[in-house]
């Protein structure tokens, strides 16, 4: 009897792929014959196509801008530029796109006077003079390269209504052509492909611009054809695999189909069992690997649950520590972010009080800067684990990034979330970070939300509202807790889209919306005005929106030094335009973030040109803000040096005054009003007030006291020596306009 030779899979495997290629290889080259020459016809109806399409387009642009011009000339309000000039750079910036007659980003328009100078102030880029390539204004179109962009100019001249032979002046249209291009509808042209190159100072005749402008094309309907050609191919394919499958497939089933079910039967009773079984004798098989696999599954089997048991156990491990934050041991924001989809899951089948507290610890940055990242994870350790300490057993922290914390509370009412709260604060101040060599006092403030079992709808606004509690709970006046509804009203606000974040922000984006108001400051005991100070006022949508309702939106925003940056580009302007009389002092308010800015120390740099004219102080705002204080120091010697005075704004407030009045180059100490009310007082605090009044006017600083609204609080401050006063008994803050135009005296 003939001994059965099996074969192996390698053999079979290389006989079906050496079948298919061969046919594929045959009717591949059938298609790469049809597919070069459909492609060839294609793309050369597509070039002629594109190009013509691009000749229409460019012929109705520039009809289009010869129909511009003639509007432009026959309009009623151009022939008024050249009698009312108040009003032109408005009309050629805003009111020539309101009556669209151009497109604001592709087109603008320019005026000129009969002799060729351009009217009103220049701007953008336009020539002083009216020249042509041609010499002749009137009709003359050219293209050129303005700032890497070809640009269509389009002169044209404009005569009065009444008499048609009465010249007086000239426009001038300047269009961006590709983007003008770009705007329109191509059916062969690919918009974003198009391209003009011109060499610095080449002038191009509209004519040839056709000739000229680079494309690209794109498919159209004759892809159709090609895709009917290559899908017939396709099919032809289709059918020649098709019957060679067939045949693989008789083969496969009787050599490796059959055997491999036997196989995976196998398999299965394995797998159905926790041991595994003894294989059965394999019986003989026309393919000799599947021998080999079937005597080889048990001990693969075998040592498959052993890996499978190791690994079970890591992953355990693994979840853990990618649940937990490596710093605190508290868990992280993963395992927030997965615990409180789940926790809503749950609330939402089983409704109850829910409560959700979020902590974020107090001036953290500058303890982090002053006392170097060791120290500062070192309190972060600290806080975690006295916040874990105070919330209840069954309690999860989470710290969401950087000093931020979070913990949700289910079965509870406000007053018990209010409660965990404040045992949280208390554990915190009882904590002993002087071990750390911190001098300063390290607190929290916490937001807390809280959702009732009957509004189960609102649970997922819970971290939103917490966010807005902890902004309330860090402002002044407040208890380091807050909670949403309770005490939020005004800090709500300033979180959301409302009037006055869109004020602020269109404020920043469009000069001219920050409006400044002085309010004089009284030297003593004269009461003569010494100088004014800039306040800062939005004017929106006719209305006049005051410092409390956008300085939150600043704050809550980050916008410190963008808005610091407006104001000043506000006063300079003001200074400038002569508006302010001359020798009348300016003083403006500088945020203490903004002053360690570069740019914001620019700013004041070009600022000082003014201090021929007008002597110039920054009040620095926010002292208990500033983490750089050498840097600081710096920049303010160096402002001093171009004759700037430098006071500490809202002495009083904050955190450390004295601290920041040591070692910043102080000139000026401004009383905030909360002290001036405790003069009006016979209490000691008003003692107080008093001494540190004296002492500082000792030490050498000039005093400057704000809120002034009585006349008792002025006599009690004049006889403390305070040098000048501020507030609404002796001036309210005005207008440019309703300012006194009388000198004042100079900054002393």
């Amino acid at each position: 009897m003939k001994r059965f030779q099996s074969i192996t899979i390698k053999q079979l495997a290389l006989a079906i792929v050496s079948a298919m290629l061969l046919s594929m290889a045959l009717l591949g080259g059938y298609m790469l014959l049809q597919a070069r020459e459909v492609t060839a016809s294609f793309q050369q109806h597509q070039r002629e196509a594109a190009h013509a399409e691009l000749k229409s387009r460019l012929d109705q642009l520039l009809t289009d801008t010869d129909k511009q011009a003639t509007q432009i000339a026959n309009w009623e309000e151009t022939h008024r530029q050249w009698s009312h000039t108040g009003q032109h750079e408005r009309w050629r910036d805003q009111r020539v796109y309101e009556a669209g007659l151009l497109h604001r980003g592709t087109a603008a328009l320019a005026l000129y006077a009969p002799d060729g100078l351009i009217l009103g102030a220049l701007s953008g880029g336009w020539p002083l003079r009216l020249t042509t390539p041609s010499g002749t204004p009137s009709g003359a179109a050219w293209i050129t390269q303005d700032d890497e962009v070809p640009t269509l100019y389009r002169a044209f001249a404009i005569h009065n209504p009444g008499n048609k032979t009465r010249l007086e002046g000239y426009g001038l249209i300047r269009l961006d052509v590709l983007a003008s291009l770009r705007n329109q509808t191509f059916h062969f042209i690919d918009p974003d492909s198009l391209h003009l190159k011109l060499s610095p100072g080449e002038t191009l005749d509209p004519a040839s611009l056709a000739s000229r402008v680079q494309l690209n094309t794109r498919p159209d309907a004759e892809q159709a054809r090609y895709q009917a050609i290559f899908s017939r191919t396709l099919l032809a394919l289709f059918v020649l695999l098709g019957t060679t499958a067939l045949a693989g497939y008789w083969l496969y089933d009787r050599l490796l189909v059959k055997p491999l079910r036997q196989l995976s039967k196998d398999l299965d009773d394995m797998q159905q069992s926790d041991q595994p079984k003894e294989p059965r004798r394999p019986a003989p098989q026309p393919i000799a690997e599947l021998d080999n696999v079937r005597r080889s599954l048990y001990d693969y089997q075998l040592q498959l649950r052993e890996l499978h048991n190791t690994l079970a156990n890591q992953n355990k491990e693994f979840h853990s520590q990618a649940r937990h934050d490596a710093l605190t041991g508290c868990h992280n924001r993963r395992a927030y972010e997965e615990d409180w989809k789940d926790f809503m899951s749950k609330v939402e089948s089983t409704p109850q009080g829910v409560a959700f507290l979020l902590f974020d610890c107090d001036r953290f940055k500058a303890i982090n800067d002053t006392y170097g990242h060791a120290k500062g994870d070192r309190v972060l350790c600290i806080i975690a684990d006295a916040l874990v300490m105070a919330l209840r057993a069954h309690d999860r922290l989470y710290r969401l990034g950087g000093d931020e914390f979070a913990a949700f509370l289910s079965r509870t009412t406000p007053a018990q979330a209010r409660q965990i709260g404040q045992r949280c604060q208390s554990l915190i101040d009882a904590a002993r970070f002087t071990d750390l060599g911190i001098v300063e006092p390290v607190g929290i403030s916490i937001g807390v939300a809280f959702c009732d079992m009957h509004a189960q709808s609102s649970l997922d606004e819970l971290p939103k509202q917490a966010d807005i509690a902890m902004y309330t709970a860090k402002q002044p006046g407040h208890q380091r807790i807050a909670v949403y509804g309770e005490d939020t009203e005004a800090g709500s606000q300033t979180l959301v889209a409302n009037r006055e974040t869109s004020a602020l922000f269109q404020a920043l984006a469009q000069p001219g919306m920050i409006e400044m108001h002085y309010q004089p400051i009284h030297a003593l005991p004269g009461r003569q005005v010494a100088y004014y100070e800039a306040l800062a006022r939005i004017r929106y949508h006719n209305q006049l929106l005051m410092p409390a309702a956008f300085l939150p939106v600043v704050s809550s925003r980050r916008l410190e030094t963008e808005f610091d940056l407006a104001v000043l580009q506000q006063v300079d302007a003001d200074l400038t335009n002569a508006r302010l009389p001359e020798g009348c002092g300016i003083s403006v308010n500088i945020s203490a973030q903004s002053i360690s800015r570069p740019e914001v120390v620019s700013t004041l740099m070009e600022l000082s040109r003014h201090t021929a004219r007008h002597p110039l102080m920054l009040e620095i705002t926010e002292t208990s803000l500033i983490t750089q204080m050498l840097e600081v120091r710096t920049y303010l010697d160096l402002l001093r040096t171009v004759n700037f005075k430098i006071a500490m704004d809202d002495f009083g407030t904050g955190y450390s005054p004295l601290r920041y009045l040591v070692d910043l180059p102080v000139d000026i100490v401004k009383f905030d009003i909360s002290l001036i009310k405790k003069l009006e007082e016979t209490s000691r605090a008003s003692q107080i007030v008093s001494d540190f009044a004296r002492m500082m006017k000792d030490a050498g600083y000039s005093l400057v006291a704000e809120g002034i609204e009585t006349e008792v609080a002025l006599t009690r401050v004049q006889a403390l020596g305070f040098a000048h006063v501020q507030g609404y008994l002796l001036g309210r803050p005005k207008t440019l306009d309703q300012l006194d135009t009388s000198v004042p005296h100079t900054i002393a």
